[in-house]
């Protein structure tokens, strides 16, 4: 999407683009709010018992977000007393040669839950002898319907599309086309899903 972003004339058109899979060029933007959905799973953990949080994404899943879930942790971290802090796992981004460095940080850090994957990471705390969630949560980063044995943040795709397409009628009416020199943008909050895990 980079490359066809980067030769496309966007000048006749009117455009926009959801999530953060085009970086450039800067159009308007639709996207889920990951700030807030890691925030609002940190709440929700909280009162489930959960104290030491981990995250687990690729660099990859963290950079095209401009950074939302490790700010968010960072953000959550300096409101919990140090001994609950998890630093941030950043997976490689071919995931699953991850699975060395995630038995180190999980066996030095023991998080109680852990925000990551559907894939992979179930394997991997399996491996560990680990059961979810007997002896350790687990909540899909990205939780989509098919996902009905995890607890997770639910993106909104369906309304983060129709955001976007706002964004395309909006500049329509206007008559704006082409490159915006402000690209405006659309953050939809995440829901909460709970589940088995």
């Amino acid at each position: 999407s980079r490359a066809i972003g980067a030769q496309l004339d966007f000048a006749p058109f009117a455009a926009s683009t959801f999530g953060y899979g085009l970086q450039s060029p800067a159009l308007h933007r639709a996207s889920t709010t990951m700030t807030q959905g890691i925030l609002m799973a940190a709440q929700h953990l909280g009162r489930r018992g959960y104290r030491r949080i981990g995250i687990a994404i690729t660099q990859w899943i963290d950079s095209r977000a401009d950074h939302t879930y490790s700010g968010a942790l960072l953000h959550y971290q300096q409101k919990v007393p140090p001994r609950q802090r998890v630093p941030l796992l950043v997976i490689p981004d071919n995931v699953p040669s991850g699975a060395s460095a995630f038995a180190a940080w999980f066996r030095r850090h023991r998080p109680d839950v852990i925000i990551s994957f559907d894939t992979y990471v179930p394997e991997w705390l399996a491996k560990l002898g680990c059961r979810i969630p007997d002896d350790v949560g687990l909540v899909v980063h990205d939780w989509t319907g098919r996902m009905t044995a995890f607890a997770g943040i639910h993106h909104r795709r369906a309304h983060v599309a129709a955001a976007a397409v706002d964004l395309v009628a909006t500049q329509l009416m206007h008559n704006e086309h082409g490159i915006p020199e402000v690209p405006r943008q659309i953050l939809i909050p995440p829901a909460w899903i709970d589940g088995p895990s």
